[in-house]
């Protein structure tokens, strides 16, 4: 077997592993909540998703039409900031 083969066969069981141990523990921790609490976590993550969804369009719209490579790369680093 080939180097590449060998490390894929490994990443790929470590990667089982990973889920299946994530898979356990959400298990348990959801069998640990309530109802109210899950929804109350659902509602939360699409109001902070549709606020980030806001701020990016309202910051494309500013954005100027025929910008340069340096504004491009300013708002990348500002994503990735944030």
């Amino acid at each position: 077997m080939s180097r590449n083969t060998v490390l894929q066969l490994i990443a790929a069981v470590i990667t089982i592993a990973v889920l299946a141990v994530l898979h356990q523990g959400l298990d348990w921790f959801l069998s640990k909540t309530s109802i109210d609490f899950m929804v109350g976590v659902f509602v939360g993550m699409a109001l902070i998703l549709l606020v980030w969804i806001y701020e990016d369009r309202k910051e494309r719209r500013s954005r100027p039409v025929g910008g340069g490579r340096g504004a491009e790369q300013q708002s990348a680093r500002h994503t990735i900031d944030l």
